[in-house]
């Protein structure tokens, strides 16, 4: 069962030598979620999703991995069988969602930062979720099906006007780092029609000099070749320089800048949430704004 996986991967990260960063850890969420008491209603949930956060979420500056990469990549305290159901986990979805529809035994949810729709396996979704409720979650891909983890953050009716213009943010800066992509890939395409252009013009110079008998003409090819064979040489340190540089910010901006703001996004909803739990006499939309 997937519930079984995941406790049995809450207790190896919680434990050494996964644990060694975890109190340094809970500081560094708080900045961000605010500070988790033990008094709070909703503490146990808190805590839940704060290690959600450390397991899938935080990356160790010293392995430049995460919690969860570290464990299968090393194995420690883990069976055969656990790493292999949660091998799957590094796909995780991690999002702000909307409920669109709900099911006898699963829900139809649409993740906020890019208009994927999912059908996830939820038996008690009667129970935890209303139509067009918004929260945060995050889907586990267990036996090629979705699965919530079962730790969210519900974000009252109120809020969603709030939460989706911060949304609309994000979606600006990712629009800025799509058109950047594009940008770097039609220079590398243009790079490579450089090279095949260079490297054809080579081929036919060697196919010509196999049939010439004038020494003087297969002198002048042989430094026309040398030519291109530099030239070819250029080609294929911008190419291959131009492809590392898309690589580099695929990952940078593409893939772990557009996590780190939307992760950061639902963070300080998390503590706004948790600052309307603790309110009485403080309007939702003293709250739920910059």
């Amino acid at each position: 069962m997937i519930k079984d996986s995941i406790e049995h991967l809450i207790k190896i990260a919680t434990n050494p030598p996964y644990s060694n960063n975890l109190l340094a850890a809970r500081q560094e969420y708080q900045k961000y979620a605010g500070d988790i008491f033990d008094d709070d209603k909703s503490y146990e949930n808190q805590m839940a999703l704060f290690l959600e956060w450390y397991i899938f979420d935080r990356i160790d500056p010293a392995h430049d991995q995460t919690v969860l990469e570290l464990i299968i990549n090393n194995g420690k305290g883990a069976t055969l069988d656990l790493l292999k159901n949660i091998n799957g986990f590094i796909s995780h979805i991690h999002g702000l969602f909307i409920i669109k529809k709900i099911k006898d035994h699963s829900v139809k949810a649409i993740n906020l930062f890019n208009n994927e729709q999912y059908d996830v396996v939820e038996p008690s979704g009667k129970l935890y979720f209303s139509k067009n409720s918004i929260f945060e979650g995050r889907l586990l891909i267990y036996e090629n099906s979705y699965y919530f983890t079962g730790n969210f953050c519900f974000h009252p009716e109120g809020s969603k006007k709030f939460i989706k213009s911060e949304i609309k943010k994000i979606f600006s800066v990712q629009k800025i780092n799509s058109k950047e992509l594009k940008l770097q890939n039609v220079k590398l395409k243009n790079e490579n029609k450089k090279l095949n252009k260079t490297i054809s013009s080579i081929e036919k110079l060697q196919e010509e000099i196999q049939t010439l008998d004038s020494e003087k003409k297969i002198f002048k090819i042989k430094k026309d070749l040398s030519e291109l064979e530099s030239i070819k040489k250029k080609n294929e340190e911008n190419y291959s320089l131009l492809k590392q540089n898309i690589n580099t910010f695929t990952h940078e901006k593409i893939i772990r800048e557009s996590r780190s703001i939307q992760l950061r996004l639902m963070l300080k909803l998390s503590s706004m949430r948790l600052l309307l739990e603790r309110s009485r006499n403080i309007d939702l939309k003293d709250i739920y704004k910059n």
